[in-house]
């Protein structure tokens, strides 16, 4: 028996087991689709072939499955098929995540259907129709290779079409998904905000080939794997500690962040699927913390989408300099810079989850502590309906547990981005602030989806922190972000 188990760290594994070959089953009628569909034998299909490529990144990790499929009998099939796609998250609310606590960012209510996309099914080339499960149902244990029972907590959403294989062919289906590739988070401190998911500190894939034993003998002629972690950022690939990655079980060859592994008459019924692992390097202080990785682009509004304009600038530093992507250059206030202002005014308005603040003068760190930056600043908001928030003040030198504005009494900040956040996904999905419930619980008012969307954001200086030379007060980059892109 092959055994395809692939786990890049040994110590500290998210146990989180993902159902990914499909299966056939008994009719996905709206009045099961809300649950786990019955499987069904169908002894006349057998899976000649399976290839699986998967391609381990950030945010979404990229799966593509293709089965040869033959119909060794003189009849048409005619089948339901269910594909489950399983992600980490627990089962408090109907739609696959609780809310409430202090890790609302990951934990949204709703945002369950955001973690699995690109949905595609083909049979021999031709775009299949699909339906999703009404509800994310949960899977709460599994067995591992040694026959131990292991409680996890893991959301399934189930996709489905039908298939129709003519007597004596083969044809090939192929699935294709992306699904997250992490739910824990080092950037949990942002309180609610959608970004936060794309600074992974832990990456999990998981891949179980056993539902596809219904098929046939319940076994695939051949299977060719291919587990390719070359997208993953090098500080999640480091050489000592428990984060090391690591290969055990049978099958797979590795070459360099490429896994490969073959075999001939796979019993999917004794298979122990894949694992792969990710830990960021915490030897690496720097790695913790954003930087210009590809989580800030992808999350980035085009800076043609909006306008954005300063009360005041010194000659040869305009407000340009906040959007052109190097932190060699730089905006500088008149004066001092107490009172000055940066505006930001969507013509359109759209939503925004966050800003990133690169907050003083990024050329260097001896210019970054000689030129002045900001202490204390206050954001006003106003949404597309003409509502005003309150306004916020933000402490650049204080953790104040909802913006990443780390202390600098305890870590200097020079080559690190602010996040600044602007709209929860709580608020995305209930509306706007109107208060609380007597036990401290933030009530909304439920708006319209453009009532929400933000049409201006001003950010005005209230104190600096002086530079060691310079009295000039310096931002190097700022970027507006959509943390609720899909």
């Amino acid at each position: 028996m092959k055994r395809f188990l692939l786990s890049l760290i040994v110590l500290l594994a998210l146990p989180c087991l993902l159902f990914a070959n499909g299966d056939p089953v008994i009719s996905y009628s709206a009045g099961i689709r809300s649950c786990n569909p019955v499987p069904l034998k169908v002894s006349e299909v057998q899976v000649v072939r399976e290839d699986l490529n998967v391609k381990v990144k950030l945010p979404y990790t990229e799966v593509k499955v293709v089965y040869r499929l033959k119909n060794s009998s003189a009849n048409p099939i005619h089948v339901d098929y269910g594909f489950p796609i399983d992600f980490p998250g627990t089962m408090d609310e109907p739609d696959g995540f609780e809310t409430g606590g202090e890790y609302d960012s990951l934990f949204e209510k709703g945002y369950g259907r955001r973690a699995v996309r690109d949905i595609h099914f083909r049979l021999d080339g031709a775009e299949l129709p699909w339906a999703k499960s009404d509800s994310i149902v949960k899977t709460d244990s599994y067995e591992d290779e040694d026959g131990e029972t292991v409680d996890i907590e893991v959301c399934r959403l189930w996709t489905y079409t039908v298939l129709d294989i003519p007597a004596g062919a083969t044809v090939a289906l192929e699935v294709d998904y992306s699904v997250l590739s992490s739910w824990s988070t080092d950037m949990g401190m942002l309180l609610g905000s959608p970004l936060s998911r794309y600074f992974p500190s832990d990456v999990t894939f998981n891949y179980d080939f056993t539902p596809a034993k219904h098929w046939g003998n319940g076994k695939a002629g051949e299977i060719a794997v291919t587990v390719d972690c070359s997208a993953m950022p090098d500080s999640f690939f480091h050489p000592e500690g428990p984060s090391s990655p690591d290969v055990y079980g049978d099958g797979f060859v590795r070459n360099g962040k490429v896994w490969k592994s073959q075999a001939k008459n796979y019993d999917f019924a004794e298979a122990n699927g894949i694992v792969a692992n990710f830990y960021r390097n915490y030897s690496d202080t720097e790695g913790l913390f954003p930087s210009w990785g590809d989580p800030m682009k992808f999350c980035a509004i085009p800076a043609s989408d909006y306008r954005l304009s300063v009360s005041g600038a010194q000659d040869n530093y305009p407000a340009a300099n906040m959007q052109d992507g190097d932190p060699a250059t730089a905006w500088v206030a008149p004066g001092n810079g107490v009172g000055s202002s940066v505006e930001i005014v969507f013509p359109e308005p759209r939503r925004v989850s966050d800003i990133a603040l690169w907050n003083g003068y990024h050329k260097s760190a001896p210019l970054w502590s000689a030129n002045s930056r900001i202490k204390r600043m206050r954001m006003e908001v106003t949404r597309a309906d003409g509502y005003k928030e309150e306004p916020v003040e933000i402490d650049f030198t204080d953790w104040d547990g909802v913006h990443y504005a780390l202390s600098e009494e305890t870590s200097p900040r020079f080559g690190r981005a602010a996040l600044i956040l602007v709209t929860t996904l709580e608020r995305a999905m209930n509306g706007r602030e109107k208060g609380s419930d007597p036990d401290g619980i933030i009530l909304y008012d439920k708006v319209s989806a453009d009532a929400d969307k933000v049409s201006s954001i001003r950010l005005t200086v209230l104190e600096v922190v002086p530079g060691t030379k310079y009295k000039d007060l310096c931002l190097s980059d700022l970027i507006v972000l959509d943390g609720f892109r899909q």
